[in-house]
């Protein structure tokens, strides 16, 4: 049962108080503590407002080249959609890597969970794939936290 709940208009104030609680640094977050603390900020926190019954709040893990294809990317985004028409606002937290020949390899992709008692198998999946584990080992070379209205 989920017992905090954040405004979606404060939802990165929400996952930097989140990370903080538990010890973690945003700004130097590696592959592994970037999909745990995503993982754990969906599972253990609601957003106020969101149009859960029609994917509303959402988790989208992606990786590929960045916008100017000079540094590969990984992405864990969390979208809310709010009941009414206001805009979707997506939380995103972004590590990128420098380009190897075997990430060039991976392409881009991207996969959605939209239900946090799925979130674990997510993570499992996420911490399976080809793109996770071209980087798990490495060093990010920076950590983007932002927000985004769409």
């Amino acid at each position: 049962m989920v017992s905090r709940w954040f405004r979606i208009s404060y939802v990165e104030s929400a996952l930097r108080r989140f990370a903080t609680e538990r010890g973690a640094d945003l700004g130097t977050l590696h592959a592994s503590d970037a999909v745990a603390l995503s993982i754990a900020f969906y599972r253990s926190m609601r957003a106020q407002h969101a149009l859960i019954s029609n994917e509303g709040d959402g988790l989208l893990w992606q990786w590929g080249p960045d916008a100017d294809a000079e540094r590969f990317t990984i992405n864990l985004t969390r979208q809310l959609v709010r009941e009414d028409a206001d805009p979707i606002t997506q939380l995103c937290v972004t590590l990128s890597y420098r380009w190897t020949p075997t990430r060039r390899l991976l392409g881009r992709g991207h996969a959605w969970c939209f239900n946090p008692a799925s979130a674990e198998g997510f993570g499992r999946e996420i911490r399976a794939s080809a793109a996770y584990r071209a980087i798990a080992a490495a060093s990010p070379l920076g950590v983007m936290i932002r927000t985004e209205l769409l």
